[in-house]
């Protein structure tokens, strides 16, 4: 007993933040009908007993009432059913290994109603591991949605989702997804946000039903981190095969173009994974502020649809796999950064028309490829964006698809359901540059003005082969084809920030130093000359919010220092190059924690990094780099040379890394 109140004193202090109260007392629960009680109590700190529970009764929840907001077209009362109904202010619940099995004929309930089967209109409420779970696939009476935030404040976090039980399913959004539809739709979405401040940490969504994953409707300042969604894919032969059922009923038209449903083709069953309205709520706002960090889609109609949200818009690291639509799209002056994903159905990234003006796109195009043809690779509309476009692990796809600028499968549907409108009436590009590292083709039809394209790093002489997360056990895994197979006259290697910093990475010396030796020896044997160079000092504050402290028996820079002893060791023993870059940076007192312009911090880039080089860091780099190789006489004609390392070498967007910029030196 001692140890559980030890843990509960202790969840107190570090989620004050999220839930402001005064000092209470722990209520321990067992069973749904408590659950529900104190779900609408402030200032209350509850766990619930590890195990399965079932819900059988609408009577467990109720039906209630809120007013529309004054700004609102929509007047008078919101009415919405719930199950578990999260109304009081400032509580903690901690529901770890419990799982919540709903009986899906509750969904046959409310007919006249918007019904959520977990509700949070409280404002201010910490809930950790809520697992709920659909039974039977049953057909909401209107629409339902698993969890609704409409409250502020509010931390929902390691969250578990499985629904199912909809109208259409098995035809994805063939049949219609909003009005004039084809037949009667009763949607179940999973996670609906509409309040202000709302975090999502490390929430898991599968659904077998039509609807959304997670969608903002009026929510400000949205973060959505390590979540997980994933959807169902059919194959529209499978359809066409039928027998009967809704498709065979409308003889398998379609609410898209051509009007009717085309074989050989594949189809998410669900809506889009992480998607942004323009408007909702009971205020009925803009969407305004979403920022989402290492988050996954998958089997979804779209992954990230981020296109109707206002500024600012972010998403970082995030992955989009087998999504149907689009993997990603976003709205003005939107960034995605340091992300990925396949075309294995449909577009990479979409503009959905020629309206988003100066986005910033950094992404990776996995190679997996499928039967399915994938009419374009991206589609590339607006104006002012700066696009770049890598292949993943630098593995090029298989199966070309053309990047177009000027098309869009939206400008496709729009011109089927208005056909006297002009042709550039949805789609266009203006001012936009592509920088296209993935040897796939690209378009531009005459609605594309002033683009330029980059289409392949061919007339440079520096090429960067930096990936980030790698350590030196990735690097040696990759040297063969990266770096011995291109035949560089000259070598630039900097590792070792992973290996010392990143705690799913870590290495020991002894084995960094193996690690090292080996790779020089194998770019050694291939007759390109070497500069190894030593890692750039870190941030601590800042990279401990990423990395537990308590794994770390040195220092951090203590750490990179002795690599860098290493490295010089190595260096001066293999008769090859080496560049002091830690010592730059020292001799600058670099880094100053939210002070310096070189290493990203909160001040100079709005990010919590302490890692990596700003644009003006790298650019630094570059031209100390550029002296170094001047000064030892490694600057020739015709030379090829390869940056070989982590994200550190690999950079950012709008070509912010070290080898663009050093390439920039070299080639005037």
């Amino acid at each position: 007993m001692k140890k559980i109140s030890s843990i509960l004193l202790f969840s107190l202090i570090v989620f004050s933040l999220q839930a402001k109260s005064v000092s209470r007392d722990t209520i321990f629960i067992k069973s749904v009908e408590k659950l529900a009680k104190y779900a609408g109590k402030s200032n209350v700190l509850v766990k619930m007993k590890p195990g399965e529970y079932t819900i059988k009764s609408i009577k467990i929840g109720e039906l209630s009432v809120f007013k529309y907001g004054k700004n609102n077209k929509k007047k008078g009362d919101f009415r919405i059913g719930s199950l578990i109904h999260f109304s009081g202010n400032n509580s903690q619940y901690f529901l770890t290994g419990v799982t919540l099995n709903i009986d899906g004929e509750l969904h046959k309930n409310y007919p006249k109603s918007e019904f959520s089967e977990f509700l949070v209109s409280g404002n201010n409420n910490y809930i950790k591991g809520l697992k709920g779970k659909d039974v039977g696939a049953v057909t909401p009476a209107h629409r339902v949605q698993m969890l609704r935030v409409m409250g502020d404040d509010n931390t929902i976090k390691n969250a578990d989702f499985f629904v199912k039980g909809s109208t259409p399913y098995g035809y994805g959004h063939l049949l219609g997804k909003g009005g004039n539809a084809l037949v009667p739709l009763h949607k179940h979405s999973v996670l609906l946000v509409e309040g202000t401040n709302t975090k999502l940490l490390g929430c898991k969504v599968v659904t077998h039903a039509y609807g959304h994953g997670i969608f903002m409707q009026g929510a400000v300042n949205t973060l959505l981190q390590d979540c997980y969604v994933e959807g169902k894919m059919r194959a529209t032969n499978e359809m066409l095969a039928e027998t009967s059922g809704l498709a065979f009923d409308v003889g398998f038209k379609s609410d898209y173009p051509p009007g009717k449903i085309l074989p050989n083709e594949i189809k998410s069953l669900s809506e889009d994974g992480i998607r942004a309205y323009p408007a909702g709520g009971l205020h009925g706002r803009r969407t305004k502020g979403i920022k989402v960090i290492n988050c996954t889609v998958k089997n979804m109609r779209s992954g990230f649809d981020l296109s109707a949200n206002l500024p600012p818009t972010k998403i970082v690291g995030s992955t989009a796999i087998g999504c149907q639509e689009k993997g990603y799209s976003i709205g003005n002056n939107g960034i995605i950064e340091a992300s990925k994903g396949d075309a294995l159905y449909g577009p990479l990234v979409t503009f959905v028309g020629n309206n988003v003006k100066n986005c910033t796109i950094d992404l990776e195009l996995i190679n997996t490829v499928s039967k399915y043809k994938v009419p374009r690779l991206a589609e590339i509309n607006g104006s002012g964006h700066y696009i770049t476009l890598r292949n993943y692990q630098n593995k090029k796809r298989s199966i070309q698809s053309p990047i177009v600028f000027g098309e869009s499968f939206w400008n496709d549907v729009h011109r089927y359901r208005n056909p006297n409108a002009s042709k550039g009436s949805y789609a266009g590009a203006e001012n936009i540059k592509l920088f296209n590292y993935t040897d796939m083709p690209v378009l531009l039809n005459d609605l594309s003005v002033n683009c330029m394209v980059t289409n392949s790093e061919k007339n440079n002489k520096v090429f960067n082969a930096g990936i980030g997360g790698n350590n030196t056990n990735d690097l040696l895994k990759r040297v063969d084809k990266d770096v011995l197979e291109n035949n560089p006259n000259l070598v630039i290697m900097m590792v070792g920030t992973n290996d010392m910093l990143n705690t799913k990475k870590l290495i020991d010396y002894k084995t960094y130093t193996a690690n090292l030796k080996a790779l020089i020896k194998k770019i050694k044997s291939n007759g390109s000359k070497l500069v190894l160079m030593s890692p750039i000092p870190a941030d601590s504050v800042y990279l401990f919010t990423r990395h537990k402290k308590v794994l770390f028996s040195e220092t951090p820079n203590k750490k990179i220092d002795e690599v860098g002893k290493i490295v010089k060791t190595l260096a001066v023993e293999n008769n090859v190059y080496f560049y002091d870059l830690n010592s730059d940076f020292k001799a600058l007192n670099l880094p100053l924690h939210n002070q310096d312009l070189f290493i990203r911090n909160e001040k100079n880039s709005g990010r919590k990094d302490g890692v990596h080089p700003t644009a003006l860091g790298y650019r630094f780099i570059a031209q100390n780099i550029f002296s170094f190789l001047k000064e030892n006489d490694l600057l020739k004609s015709n030379q090829k040379i390869i940056c070989f390392g982590d994200s550190i070498t690999r950079g950012g967007a709008k070509g912010e890394n070290y080898p663009t910029y050093l390439n920039e030196l070299i080639i005037p």
